[in-house]
């Protein structure tokens, strides 16, 4: 008589061996999975099922498998473990990419709306005093229009490496729509925002020479301007407006002067 026991062992171990088969060619085929992961979980698993059947009806047909069973057992298990190790490093690495596709964006590589808010999120949390820096590109429209929309992109992308580059560790920064960013800035005080401002704008200025690239930066404080996401962004949003104003009013004074 074939043993109880042996038998639900066996039907546990073929179900499972069912369901590793299907999640490794029907889920994962939409990813860029290794190849070699599925054919070890075949030969290890498969192992231990066949291990599994031979110790069930070893009984029934009055055969033992001395050799055979601890055979299928072992090698199976060690080839099981080397793809389960293998199996788990490949999610860790999936999950990073998915977590970088959601928070991320692609273009430029920073923080996008999300991932942003929840850096924000995070350090409303613990309460560390912060400053938060808008800051929207001018003549993107121009650029895409006369020149193509590659050049736009190398304009936002240049950008964005020259805000990270001035920012440093000392903040994040996302971009929060075609050629607006933002950043959260902390471990510094107001003289040296303003020395990032002019830093960052005198870079973005070279960008595109010729086409006198500028953007309008405004910045507001933590508890003291705001205490959410939303009156923090409002101020700065303020500020930067008052900055291009007045930018566009010195332009447009140099101009009568030199009509003059």
């Amino acid at each position: 008589m074939i043993e109880f026991r042996k038998s639900m062992v066996f039907l546990f171990v073929l179900v499972l061996f069912i369901y590793m088969i299907w999640i490794n060619f029907s889920v994962l085929k939409k990813f860029n999975y290794r190849k070699y992961l599925p054919f070890l979980m075949l030969i290890g698993l498969g192992m231990i099922t066949l291990g599994t059947f031979f110790d069930m009806i070893s009984s029934f047909i009055d055969m033992k498998f001395e050799l055979l069973i601890p055979t299928c057992f072992t090698i199976g298990a060690i080839i099981f473990v080397i793809y389960i190790i293998l199996w788990s490093k490949y999610m860790v690495e999936i999950m990073t990419t998915l977590n970088e596709c959601a928070h991320n964006d692609p273009m430029t590589g920073l923080y996008n709306r999300m991932g942003f808010e929840k850096i924000f999120e995070r350090k409303i949390a613990i309460q560390e005093s912060f400053y938060i820096m808008v800051f929207d590109l001018d003549k993107t429209k121009i650029i895409n229009d006369n020149f193509g929309h590659l050049k736009g992109d190398k304009y936002i992308i240049s950008a964005a490496r020259i805000i990270k580059d001035e920012i440093g560790e000392n903040g994040f920064i996302g971009r929060t729509g075609g050629d607006e960013f933002v950043a959260l800035v902390e471990n510094i005080n107001e003289e040296e925002i303003e020395d990032i401002k002019l830093f960052i704008k005198n870079r973005v200025s070279h960008i595109f020479h010729k086409q006198n690239t500028q953007v309008s930066i405004g910045y507001s404080r933590y508890k003291k301007d705001g205490q959410t996401y939303e009156e923090l962004l409002s101020f700065a949003d303020k500020r930067m407006y008052e900055d291009k104003k007045k930018r566009k009013e010195i332009l447009f004074n140099n101009k009568e002067i030199i009509i003059w």
